[in-house]
């Protein structure tokens, strides 16, 4: 009886698969013609994706170190409002360290410290933001920022200022 009943499903099972109406005259699946194109295809986008991906992700790190150098400007002309001199340090800024790194979580993508003027360390102040050497930005084509307390915005790399500042 058990025997008889597994028979029986086989055989509807194999007159359903029949019954269905295929597409390649009884064949399923792809062929390597349209698996080829399928690839091509997909290396195509990828080829032209790629590159505008890693271009936006360098421009957000662009970003992280140019909001560092504004927000620290910020508390520059804080101290400079109460005290009459800029801070010759970030410590006296709130910070921990001479140099910060940027972001403060996850990977440093830049290393920001104040530079020190001996002729006037008092009454002008230039903060640097350069590009950690073993990190994604170290390659970058602005290199490193500069923002000085004249509100004066300058890059290191081949690009003009104004393009990697903006």
């Amino acid at each position: 009886m058990r025997h008889e009943r597994s028979a029986q499903n086989s055989e509807y099972a194999s007159r359903q698969v029949r019954a269905w109406p295929s597409r390649c005259g009884g064949q399923l699946g792809f062929t390597l013609i349209e698996l080829m194109i399928t690839v091509v295809i997909a290396g195509i986008i990828a080829a032209i994706a790629y590159p505008m991906y890693t271009n936006y992700v360098r421009q957000a790190h662009r970003t992280t170190a140019k909001t560092a150098l504004l927000n620290i400007a910020s508390r520059e002309q804080r101290y400079y409002s109460t005290n009459n001199v800029y801070a010759t340090s970030l410590t006296y800024l709130g910070y921990a360290s001479t140099g910060i790194n940027v972001p403060a979580q996850g990977t440093p993508l830049y290393n920001v410290t104040l530079v020190q003027h001996p002729a006037s360390t008092t009454t002008f102040f230039t903060l640097s933001a350069t590009p950690i050497p073993t990190g994604p930005q170290a390659h970058d084509a602005c290199g490193t920022f500069t923002l000085n307390s004249l509100g004066e915005k300058q890059v290191s790399g081949p690009l003009p200022a104004a393009q990697c500042w903006q």
